[in-house]
C-alpha cells in the first residue's frame, strides 16, 4: 500500500511538472504547436536552446514552412543557409512577397523543383522575367495542391501560363493576377486534359470570347472568381458546360450588358447558391423586374445574393430604386441601400446589398447633394472592416457603428474640431481594434496625430500626409507627455508619408515610432541621399530594425548618389538596391 501511495505520489509530481515545464511535452504536441508557426521563428527561438530542441529541428520528421515576405536580408541570407537548402526535401510551404528577393541568387524560387513535398506556393509581386523558368519548376510540383502567384508588368501570354498550371495533379486552390498589355490568343478548348481545381481566382482580365475555354478544363470548380470579368463586344455562347460541382460565383464585371450576363448564368452557372456581383456603369444591373426573372427561371438554388452597382441614373427613373423592397425581396431576406448624389439630370448612385450580407468596406461622406437610403435596421456593421470618412460633416450625420473595424481612412478631416472628431470617432468605431490608420488630409496637425495615436495602440500600418508642425513646435513636441508615451507604446511597423521637406522631419518619425521595418517617401525626394545617410550611420541607432525603404525620384542623379554610397559603403554597405518606375526601394 505504501509502495502504492509513493508511485501514485510520484505519477503527480511528473503530472505537475509536465504542466510548468515548456520542454518537458512530448514531440507530438511540439509537432502540433510548431505547425502553425513560421520554421524561421521557431528555429531562432529554439534550436540553441537546448540539445534536445536541436536535434528535434534537425530530424527528417518536423515538416517546414518557410514565409520569407518581411524578411531582412541578413535573415534570409542565414535562413537560406542554415535551413532551404540544407532540408529542400521538408519544405511543404513556401511564401515570398517581397519583391527584392527574386532579384537575389538564394531567393528559395530558384531551386523550386528541390521541394519535392511542396503543397502551398505564394509568389507575389514576382517580376515577369522570372516567370518561364519559374512555370517549369512548378510544372515539376506533383504534391502542389495551393498556389497563389500575382505578377508586376505585363506579360505577351497569360493562357500559355494557365494551360501549364492546369497540368498539375493535385492543386485544388489556384490564385493567380498575370496581367497582358494586349489581348492574347483565346484557350484551346479541353480535349482529354482537365485540372482538378475546385477553387479558382483570376485577378487579370478574362474576356467573355475565352469564357467557355477556360471553363472547360475546370469540371470539378465549386468556386469560380473573375475579378476583371471584360465583354468589349458581343459574343455568342455556344458551348455550354455542366458545371455541377458550382456554388459559389463572384465576378466584377467591366462592359458586360444584363443580356449577355442572363446567356452566361443560364448557358454556365445555373447550379449557384451564392452569387457576389459587382459592376460598373451599366445602369440596366439596377433593374430589379429583370433580376427577379433571371433568379426564378435560371438560378432555383439562390440563396445569397449580393449585388454592388456603381452607375448613373435618369431623375425620371430614381423610383424604380424601390422595386427591390417588394415581397420577392423581402421574403428572402436579400435587403439593399444606396448612396449617391445629383449630377445635373441624373443621380449617381452606388447601388448595394446590406446585412446579412457580408459589406467590408463602408464609405461615409457628405455632400450637400447627397441622397442616402438606409433600409436596413441595425446601426452596428459588423461585417465593415474598412471605415472610409470623407469629411468632417459626414462623421456627425453618421449614426452607424464598426465594432470590428480594422481599418480607418480619414480624407478632407482638419483638426480644428480634434476633441469633437476624437469623441465621435470613439462612438462610432472601437479604436482598440484599429490596425490601420490613413490620413489623407493635408491639414491634420501632427499634434493631433499624436493625440489619435494614443487611443490607436494596436496600429501596425500607419499613412499620412505631411508633419504640421512650425519650429518651436517642432522641437517641444518631443518633450511633451503624449509624445513619449506613444513612442514608448506604439507598435507601428510600416509608415507611409506622401510629403517630407526636411531630414529632421524623417528622424522625428522614427522617435516617434522606434520599431519601424518599413519606411516610404511618396512624392519627390530631393533629400533622399541625406534621409539615407543619417538612417543607415553606424552612430545612429534610430532605424536598428528598418528593413526596407523606398522613395519616389525623378532624378537620375540622386539614383546614381545612392548607387556610389552603396559601392563606396561610405553607408548603405549593407543595403540592396532597386530601381523602378521611377521609385527606389532599398532593402537591407
Amino acid at each position: 500500500m505504501e509502495s502504492l501511495q509513493k508511485k501514485t505520489l510520484n505519477m503527480n509530481c511528473l503530472s505537475k511538472q509536465s504542466i510548468t515545464h515548456f520542454e518537458d511535452l512530448s514531440n507530438e504536441i511540439f509537432y502540433e504547436i510548431f505547425g502553425h508557426l513560421d520554421y524561421f521563428h521557431v528555429y531562432q527561438s529554439f534550436f540553441n536552446l537546448n540539445i534536445r530542441f536541436r536535434k528535434f529541428l534537425t530530424c527528417s520528421n518536423v515538416l517546414i514552412k518557410i514565409n520569407i515576405s518581411s524578411i531582412s536580408k541578413s535573415n534570409l541570407e542565414h535562413y537560406y543557409t542554415n535551413t532551404i537548402i540544407l532540408y529542400p526535401h521538408r519544405i511543404i510551404s513556401l511564401c515570398i512577397t517581397n519583391k527584392f528577393c527574386y532579384d537575389l541568387h538564394i531567393s528559395p524560387h530558384h531551386i523550386l523543383s528541390r521541394f519535392i513535398r511542396l503543397e502551398t506556393l505564394i509568389l507575389e509581386n514576382i517580376d515577369t522575367k522570372y516567370l518561364s523558368n519559374t512555370f517549369r519548376d512548378i510544372s515539376t510540383l506533383s504534391n502542389l495542391s495551393t498556389l497563389i502567384i500575382t505578377c508586376l508588368g505585363y506579360i505577351r501570354d497569360a493562357n500559355q501560363y494557365l494551360l501549364q498550371l492546369f497540368r498539375l495533379p493535385a492543386l485544388k486552390y489556384c490564385k493567380v493576377s498575370l496581367p497582358e498589355r494586349y489581348q492574347s490568343n483565346p484557350l484551346p478548348f479541353a480535349t482529354n486534359e482537365y485540372s482538378p481545381i475546385e477553387y479558382l481566382v483570376i485577378k487579370h482580365k478574362v474576356y467573355l470570347q475565352n469564357i467557355d475555354r477556360l471553363l472547360s478544363y475546370i469540371p470539378q470548380i465549386r468556386r469560380l472568381s473573375l475579378d476583371n470579368f471584360v465583354a468589349n463586344n458581343e459574343y455568342e455562347l455556344n458551348h455550354p458546360i455542366m458545371l455541377n460541382h458550382l456554388t459559389h460565383l463572384f465576378l466584377k464585371l467591366d462592359g458586360l450588358s444584363f443580356n449577355n450576363f442572363k446567356l452566361l448564368i443560364k448557358t454556365f452557372f445555373s447550379t449557384i447558391e451564392v452569387l457576389h456581383l459587382s459592376v460598373y456603369g451599366k445602369e440596366e444591373y439596377i433593374n430589379a423586374n429583370q433580376w427577379q426573372e433571371l433568379i426564378l427561371t435560371s438560378m432555383p438554388f439562390l440563396r445569397v445574393f449580393n449585388i454592388c452597382v456603381r452607375s448613373s441614373i435618369s431623375l425620371l427613373s430614381m423610383s424604380q430604386l424601390n422595386e427591390f423592397k417588394s415581397s420577392f425581396w423581402h421574403d428572402r431576406q436579400w435587403f439593399f441601400t444606396h448612396q449617391g448624389y445629383l449630377a445635373r439630370s441624373f443621380y449617381i448612385p452606388t447601388f448595394y446589398s446590406v446585412n446579412p450580407y457580408r459589406q467590408k468596406k463602408y464609405i461615409i461622406r457628405w455632400d450637400n447633394k447627397q441622397f442616402t437610403d438606409l433600409t436596413d435596421t441595425k446601426t452596428d456593421h459588423t461585417s465593415v472592416n474598412h471605415v472610409y470618412i470623407t469629411g468632417e460633416r459626414s462623421i456627425y450625420r453618421c449614426k452607424h457603428k464598426f465594432s470590428n473595424a480594422t481599418e480607418l481612412t480619414l480624407e478632407n478631416v482638419s483638426s480644428k474640431r480634434s476633441q469633437i472628431l476624437l469623441t465621435t470617432l470613439k462612438q462610432m468605431i472601437s479604436l482598440q481594434n484599429l490596425t490601420q490608420l490613413k490620413i489623407t488630409s493635408h491639414e491634420y496637425s501632427f499634434e493631433k496625430l499624436i493625440e489619435l495615436l494614443l487611443l490607436t495602440p494596436n496600429i501596425i500600418t500607419l499613412n499620412i500626409y505631411r508633419i504640421l508642425l512650425d519650429e518651436i513646435e517642432f522641437i517641444d513636441i518631443q518633450n511633451t507627455e503624449n509624445f513619449q508615451l506613444v513612442s514608448n507604446t506604439n507598435i507601428i511597423k510600416n509608415l507611409t508619408i506622401i510629403d517630407i521637406k526636411e531630414v529632421k522631419e524623417v528622424k522625428l518619425l522614427f522617435i516617434l515610432c522606434p520599431r519601424l521595418q518599413h519606411f516610404a517617401i511618396h512624392r519627390q525626394q530631393r533629400h533622399a541621399a541625406a534621409i539615407v545617410r543619417f538612417l543607415s550611420s553606424r552612430f545612429n541607432d534610430i532605424a536598428q530594425y528598418l528593413v526596407s525603404l523606398s522613395f519616389s525620384i525623378n532624378n537620375t542623379r540622386c539614383v546614381e548618389t545612392l548607387n556610389e554610397l552603396i559601392q563606396t559603403k561610405q553607408c548603405l554597405h549593407d543595403y540592396f538596391m532597386k530601381v523602378e518606375n521611377r521609385h527606389v526601394y532599398l532593402w537591407r
